[in-house]
């Protein structure tokens, strides 16, 4: 890859790789510290041979990876409730709550393991700090790195570096981290060991996620022509942007949503569809790029006459035919739908493209940061300020 060509989206990339290198670095440390790992595996082990349930409370995009753990456990047969949410069950004894927050002192999630511990459950914590409350309230915890890394500019890819423009705004690092470790748990709880079957699992992610930047890489063209289009929607109220993908690919869109909001982009959210006019962007998901639901959506948007991107594996399936742009996201490998997967008799689907899409369009974010000029102090003055 030439020079000329890596320096047109530094921070893209830039981003990306420090997405990576903090994921491998931390599959590193866990591997340092297996017991850790182990416990965790044994403990949701446990709760599954007692018919126990296993509950999830976080805030924000880390709840929504939260939900995406969660989805993962119900596909390997765990009992699993969303603490906070409409149909969230009673907390009972020798339940797991699993709470994730990046500082380890979010209000929600410290009441909710609080009132867990009383009922007399076990607490499992995914946290950036092990000296915060809910690493203190935990019996099991395992530590993810949050916020920036001092080699953040470090990359086989030259670049600028620019002092008010994040790589990697708010808490990316921890959530998207959290996402791959997540992910390396579930296949560890599907091995015979855990500690195996963790590494082989998130490994196998990992890889997908080198080879799909490869692929950016080598056809940089969409890239460039998605990031231009989002930035035209920034700091145009008028102008709305919808992110659609079902299930799995529906939790991805969730975070994306969040982080471009931050950006003064317009995302609404999926009860806003009806409010859709001409000019308006949808960005659909679709491993197989054949979901009958994002296809639907993807021709009521064409018919409105809105823009449309399209992330898939497939570049030559229906959804990339109907796209005005399409990233090709490595990741799936079946051209069927998420939710007829876990129906067939198809292998346990690794929710590799899921992933890869998330960190992809996290890094367009640190990529449109810079362009805009937006510094992450202005971010957070779009973030949600009541838990």
């Amino acid at each position: 890859m030439e020079n000329i060509k890596a320096q047109s989206l530094p921070f893209f990339y830039s981003a990306y790789n420090l997405l990576v290198r903090t994921a491998k670095r931390t599959v590193n440390s866990i591997n340092e510290n297996p017991p850790s790992l182990v416990e965790c595996c044994k403990t949701l082990e446990e709760a599954q041979e007692k018919d126990r349930r296993i509950h999830i409370v976080g805030m924000g995009r880390s709840g929504k990876v939260g939900m995406l753990l969660g989805e993962l456990l119900k596909n390997v047969g765990f009992n699993v409730s969303y603490l906070g949410k409409s149909l969230a069950k009673p907390v009972r004894t020798d339940d797991v709550v699993i709470g994730i927050t990046g500082s380890g002192w979010t209000s929600f999630t410290i009441n909710t393991l609080q009132k867990s511990i009383r009922r007399g459950a076990k607490i499992l914590v995914f946290t950036g700090d092990r000296h915060s409350l809910a690493a203190r309230l935990a019996d099991s915890i395992i530590l993810i790195p949050r916020g920036y890394v001092k080699e953040q500019y470090t990359s086989n890819i030259p670049v600028t570096p620019v002092s008010h423009a994040p790589l990697t705004p708010l808490g990316t690092v921890f959530e998207m981290t959290t996402m791959a470790v997540g992910m390396g748990v579930v296949m560890g709880l599907r091995d015979d060991s855990s500690v195996k079957g963790f590494n082989e699992g998130v490994n196998d992610v990992l890889r997908v996620a080198e080879m799909t930047l490869t692929n950016i890489q080598r056809n940089e063209q969409q890239l460039q022509q998605f990031i231009s289009t989002l930035e035209s929607y920034s700091g145009h109220s008028g102008k709305k942007i919808f992110v659609f993908g079902s299930g799995l690919d529906s939790i991805i869109a969730s975070i994306s949503s969040i982080r471009l909001s931050h950006l003064r982009i317009n995302c609404k959210s999926n009860y806003d569809w009806r409010f859709r006019k001409k000019g308006d962007l949808l960005i659909g998901i679709s491993g197989s790029g054949v979901s009958t639901s994002t296809l639907e959506r993807i021709e009521s948007a064409k018919s409105a006459q809105m823009k449309v991107v399209g992330l898939t594996s497939f570049p030559e399936s229906k959804l990339a035919q109907e796209a005005d742009i399409c990233l090709n996201i490595e990741g799936r490998t079946e051209k069927i739908s998420a939710d007829l997967h876990q129906i067939s008799n198809l292998s346990f689907l690794i929710p590799s493209f899921e992933y890869v899409a998330a960190i992809t369009l996290d890094s367009c974010v640190a990529q449109l940061a810079m362009d805009l000029g937006i510094s992450e102090t202005e971010m957070k003055e779009e973030h949600a300020n009541i838990e």
